[in-house]
């Protein structure tokens, strides 16, 4: 009975160890290709399985993409929640969220830049989930350091300014670098949240008469 329930146990490992990787070769292609855009010939033949093996562990696209997302997830950059939330004030708590959401949209880059959760239910899902994660962090952080108080038009603001399509469009579409787009996203939250300092502003040089 020990060596059946042996071998039972380490066919299991095997294939769970097969299924890993079949959906780690499919997270590739769709970073490469998108998801619309990779077949499971294609996922087949890179992993080195029948096509059969391919729908046997994943006989649906939902299913394949839990697989994928699981694994390019958990190879993500996590949000240092706690520490945004130990942050001693607003501006700390803020560039310490920004830098770690830009740490995930560099992560999650190759796949949301196909922007396929805009036709494929099951990311649009997940992408709204996401932005619900988030929007809730937003506000405690904001009924931590603001008070209490109706915070939903900051945290909508903060919410936006912190997405990964406001990241993509500048730092991809302008061309702008890390360090700029760091720099407008800080300043957007902060005058968001009333934050800004007008008295470093700097006066006009007057002219001599």
């Amino acid at each position: 009975m020990a060596t059946r329930r042996y071998n039972a146990e380490r066919r299991l490992q095997k294939q769970a160890e097969l299924k890993a990787r079949i959906a780690a070769v499919a997270a590739a292609l769709h970073a490469e290709k998108g998801v619309s855009g990779t077949s499971y010939a294609e996922i087949a033949a890179k992993a080195e399985v029948s096509i059969p093996t391919v729908y046997a562990h994943f006989p649906s696209q939902e299913e394949l993409l839990q697989g994928c997302t699981s694994h390019v997830a958990a190879r993500a950059p996590a949000l240092p929640i706690d520490d945004v939330l130990a942050a001693p004030d607003l501006q700390t708590a803020a560039a310490l969220l920004a830098a770690a959401v830009e740490r995930r949209h560099l992560h999650f880059e190759p796949w949301l830049a196909w922007r396929e959760d805009r036709v494929i239910p099951f990311l649009a899902e997940l992408s709204g989930h996401v932005r619900h994660e988030l929007a809730g962090l937003i506000a405690r952080v904001l009924k931590q350091h603001l008070g209490p108080g109706d915070h939903r038009e900051i945290v909508a603001g903060w919410e936006s300014v912190l997405s990964f399509d406001f990241w993509h469009r500048a730092a991809r579409g302008h061309g702008l670098s890390r360090a700029a787009v760091r720099r407008i996203t800080l300043q957007c939250l902060e005058a968001m949240a009333g934050l800004q300092d007008t008295s470093s502003t700097k006066a006009a040089p007057r002219r001599n008469r």
